[in-house]
């Protein structure tokens, strides 16, 4: 069956449902699956309105009844289950779409070449939680009867729910919202979402006029080229908004630790550097480096002679690690060449 045919029941699924996609609009048959224009569209108009009946979230009577720890689990299960049922499934017509079995297919190559690439980078220790968090998550579901699928099945389910997740109002739950799941970002985007205040729809509209055959995106928020490239798989060439975050700890053998470690507590700043696209410290962080590279009791919290040895000694780490990395793939080598470009901003500031 064509792609072409599985978006037209899709389309019709989503008029059944009360909601609506602008007749000029497609889904794209290549491998990004975005949205496209097939005429111009004039600006500030309604592209698609989706029920709330169809935005899936842990509120939605199709998922009462899972509990779960958390609320991506609860989606995970919830996908798990409409895609065993096939056709049997309310959902199919969209469920057909997101393409779990290539998802299972592709992904593990691809994580895999993308963990062994970065491996020495933050990145690839946040790959490497992420594994074993899923590791766990995969056994406990299994023993709790809440799921029957592989573990490479499971996984692609986890980066479809990641990879597709709508960042609500904070008082939203994390939600899925069919239709809109498929446009791609861009800082620049030309259109955008919103919940009308009275139905509770969600509403993809354009923000300028929409020339024929134009991609229409909205903006994932701003995000580092490490969280586009953990989360969706994709990085930059440039990204405003990128930064390297270094974790930090205190050594046990510190003579200060206990100091420090209250310190830390006490103003609640979190256990880790963070240099935004300039090179430079965030508050938090200037503060933090203030406290770990201290050597005496007067010098707690204050600029001190050892506060550019420590940042040199952790930068010129990581340099080191980055320079491990390997770039041949184009959205590594844009997050790689990122990192580097900014870690040696820091080392110039230094200076």
């Amino acid at each position: 069956m064509s792609i072409d045919i599985d978006y037209a029941k899709f389309y019709d699924w989503i008029r059944k449902k009360n909601g609506y996609i602008h007749e000029d609009i497609k889904i794209d048959t290549k491998e990004e699956r975005g949205l496209f224009t097939t005429n111009t569209i004039e600006s500030h108009i309604a592209l698609a309105i989706i029920p709330w009946s169809l935005v899936v979230n842990n509120q939605h009577a199709d998922l009462l009844t899972i509990r779960t720890d958390t609320e991506r689990q609860a989606l995970i299960v919830f996908l798990s289950r409409e895609y065993s049922k096939q056709d049997e499934s309310a959902w199919f017509p969209w469920i057909k779409l997101l393409n779990i079995d290539k998802e299972a297919d592709e992904l593990l190559k691809i994580k895999m070449n993308l963990f062994n690439s970065v491996e020495h980078s933050t990145l690839g220790q946040a790959l490497t939680a992420r594994y074993q968090q899923l590791e766990q998550e995969y056994a406990y579901l299994c023993q709790s009867e809440m799921i029957n699928i592989n573990f490479e099945l499971f996984c692609a389910i986890d980066h479809i729910v990641w990879s597709r997740i709508l960042d609500l109002p904070e008082n939203e739950p994390l939600s899925l919202v069919p239709f809109i799941d498929f446009a791609n970002h861009s800082f620049n985007a030309n259109a955008r979402w919103f919940i009308d205040d009275t139905t509770h729809n969600l509403i993809l509209r354009s923000e300028r006029v929409l020339k024929i055959d134009e991609e229409i995106t909205i903006c994932y928020g701003t995000k580092s080229n490490e969280e586009l490239l953990y989360l969706y798989g994709f990085a930059l060439s440039t990204n405003p908004y990128d930064r390297v975050t270094l974790p930090v700890s205190l050594s046990p053998d510190d003579a200060l630790l206990e100091d420090k470690l209250h310190l830390v507590k006490e103003l609640n700043l979190p256990p880790r550097l963070t240099f935004n696209i300039n090179g430079h410290l965030t508050d938090e962080s200037n503060r933090l480096v203030k406290i770990l590279s201290a050597q005496t009791q007067a010098t707690i919290d204050q600029e001190n002679e050892y506060y550019k040895p420590y940042l040199r000694n952790l930068l010129n780490e990581y340099l080191d690690n980055l320079n491990l990395c390997s770039d041949q793939e184009i959205f590594t080598k844009y997050y790689l060449d990122s990192q580097k470009l900014i870690v040696q901003k820091v080392l110039d500031n230094l200076k």
